[in-house]
């Protein structure tokens, strides 16, 4: 039990409990997802979104043609003029990736989708900050997962699962990258009514934690 105690301290909110439904295997993967969206949702508007974002997504749009080192540095400046902001931080290493991504495929890429890009890679990367990257080793040690391999299959198939997601809170950071206001997207599950888990109880028929339409209380 200590030894849980210490996977699940790497945690805050939300995120615990999506771990928690995926140790405990019982929740669906949409399940999951629903948990990681909203969270996601909550983690911004309670830090401020991503601070410098346009700023951020203004040197990718003009990235073309630019001295990489130039391009990486004005990334540093912004983060440093946040005092280090964690998702400022994070969302500049996933702008420089994008910017060796795509030099090296000649930049063919839309301007105008940039700036939705770029968020929805930096959402991706905070829930793999938040989430992934503490998740995956607990999981394997407590037997969740038979191997890495099976681990990364599973992560594939919720990053799948999520993208539209992230593509829906992207799409509003790109609007007010500050959060305020920002909702969390549509459940791909049924949110169970205490009165539906009454009837059912009263029927004498019990709701299934494997079924994709219910949600794991």
């Amino acid at each position: 039990m200590v030894e849980r105690d210490r996977f699940e301290n790497q945690f805050g909110g939300g995120w615990l409990s999506a771990y928690r439904y995926a140790r405990e295997g019982h929740a669906s993967p949409e399940e999951i997802c629903d948990k990681l969206s909203s969270t996601l949702s909550k983690t911004l508007r309670q830090s401020g979104g991503i601070p410098a974002f346009d700023e951020m997504a203004c040197i990718l749009t003009e990235g073309r043609g630019r001295d990489l080192m130039a391009a990486f540095g004005a990334l540093d400046g912004l983060v440093e003029g946040e005092d280090g902001h964690r998702h400022t931080k994070i969302a500049a290493g996933v702008a420089k990736s994008l910017i060796v991504q795509w030099e090296a495929a000649g930049w063919n890429v839309e301007g105008s989708e940039i700036p939705a890009r770029f968020a929805e890679a930096s959402c991706s990367a905070l829930v793999e900050r938040y989430y992934f990257a503490k998740a995956r080793q607990p999981l394997l040690a407590e037997g969740r997962f038979d191997s890495l391999e099976d681990g990364a299959r599973w992560q594939g198939q919720v990053e799948e699962m999520l993208r539209p997601q992230l593509s829906r809170i992207a799409a509003q950071l790109v609007e007010k990258p500050g959060a305020s206001g920002l909702r969390a997207p549509n459940r791909l599950t049924r949110k169970e009514r205490t009165g539906d888990l009454l009837a059912e109880n009263l029927l004498g028929v019990a709701p299934s934690n494997h079924s994709p339409t219910s949600r794991r209380r």
